[in-house]
């Protein structure tokens, strides 16, 4: 059987109020995925936070009709191009989210600019996005994982560690993670690193025992994170060293995995589990309800880009949706996240808060990020700058 793309058309869904074909649609939206193997929970949470929010909503972005197109990337980047040439193919494409590899979501980016389609990415993009290679053609919802990391790492040199052991797979990603949190930790860094798909850290843990270290920030992602977790705290029992990561690899699957293990560990995001605003509460409560398992920061920002084309549509002309007429909607747009206040930077990467969290056992047992206060407001990338693109910021509202 060849590998054809497997694309999955959402249309005529009454229950959702979704409809099929151009002619009934005002607007074509396409979500591309990696729905399928490693790390597939980060896609379909964000596609269920997505549909979520569009069943919120009552079926329509601003009043306007729309058809919807899913396609499962695989991880492929030949297959995603397919993929969203084919929606471009079939109808007018005006919206296009992406929760993809982050070097899958680059080459993306010509297709969208000659389809005069607006890409929202809703994980993590190449940081060159964000600066020099900004597009008016595309916004992230997500923001940069250096930008955690950076500020892991001066949340650790508050807390006054001295060093650090940063553990994680040898690799381009997590080498440049360690760069990012050296950005923000000014103390000695010590990198034990793994192979990829090690699960064996008893070598690894003897390491940092003789390093001694303040605290030790992980870059395991996965079973090899859960691995890693369990087995330092078997081996250091009450003695263990102070664990942190970046919120990502903090998500619902680890911690449930992990189990007890976790408790105690620590991250700087932009959502928690307990964050305290009507619109993550009744996102959480009813993702549950609809899904049968518990909502993550991945379907926190799934269900936020429905609100977020929910409040573009709102105020963009209706009698003319095009892409002028939607990018300018999108980055004036005021929309109910589930992170608080979010709005657009100039390079169209969001301005968000952050809060310190820490791993908690929750009234039902579960192992859940808990926040524990703001650690910054209005946090911008350190990419704006390098971004060519000029045009007004809104403030920040007020209160």
């Amino acid at each position: 059987m060849g590998r054809a793309p497997r694309i999955l058309l959402l249309a005529a869904i009454v229950a959702a109020g979704w409809v099929g074909g151009v002619s009934a649609a005002d607007l074509s939206i396409g979500f591309v995925g990696d729905l399928a193997g490693v790390g597939a929970n980060m896609a379909q949470d964000q596609l269920d936070g997505f549909k979520l929010g569009i069943k919120h909503l009552g079926g329509r972005f601003g009043g306007n009709e729309f058809s919807l197109s899913v396609a499962d990337g695989q991880h492929d980047a030949k297959l995603t191009r397919q993929a969203v040439e084919r929606m471009q193919q079939n109808e007018r494409l005006e919206i296009l989210l992406v929760s993809l590899d982050p070097d899958h979501i680059a080459p993306l980016l010509p297709v969208a600019v000659a389809g005069r389609t607006l890409m929202i990415s809703l994980n993590s993009p190449p940081p060159n996005l964000a600066g020099k290679d900004c597009s008016p053609s595309f916004f992230s919802l997500a923001g940069l994982t250096e930008t955690m990391h950076e500020l892991g790492g001066q949340y650790l040199q508050q807390r006054g560690y001295k060093s650090l052991v940063v553990a994680g797979p040898n690799s381009a990603a997590a080498h440049a993670a360690t760069q990012a949190l050296r950005r923000g930790f000014k103390g000695q860094i010590t990198e034990v690193t793994s192979r990829h798909g090690e699960m064996d850290f008893s070598g690894d843990l003897r390491a940092i025992r003789r390093t001694a270290p303040d605290a030790v920030y992980l870059l395991h992602t996965g079973g090899m994170a859960v691995n890693f977790i369990r087995q330092s705290a078997e081996a250091q029992g009450k003695e263990r060293f102070p664990l942190f990561g970046p919120p990502g690899m903090l998500d619902q699957t680890v911690l449930a995995a992990s189990g007890p293990a976790a408790l105690g560990m620590g991250s700087v995001g932009f959502w928690s589990e307990d964050a305290d605003s009507p619109t993550s509460r009744r996102m959480q409560t009813d993702f549950e309800a609809d899904y049968g398992r518990p909502a993550s920061s991945y379907a926190a920002i799934g269900y936020d880009a429905a609100m977020l084309l929910d409040a573009a549509l709102r105020v963009a002309d209706k009698k003319n949706i095009g892409e002028e007429s939607l990018r300018t909607a999108l980055r004036r747009a005021e929309f109910a996240s589930t992170r608080g206040n979010v709005r657009f930077d100039t390079n169209q990467f969001p301005i968000q808060t952050y809060v310190m969290r820490q791993v908690v056992q929750d009234g039902r047992d579960r192992m859940v990020n808990e926040q524990h206060g703001v650690f910054l407001k209005d946090v911008r990338d350190g990419h704006a700058g390098e971004c060519p693109m000029r045009w007004s910021v809104e403030p920040p509202p007020k209160g």
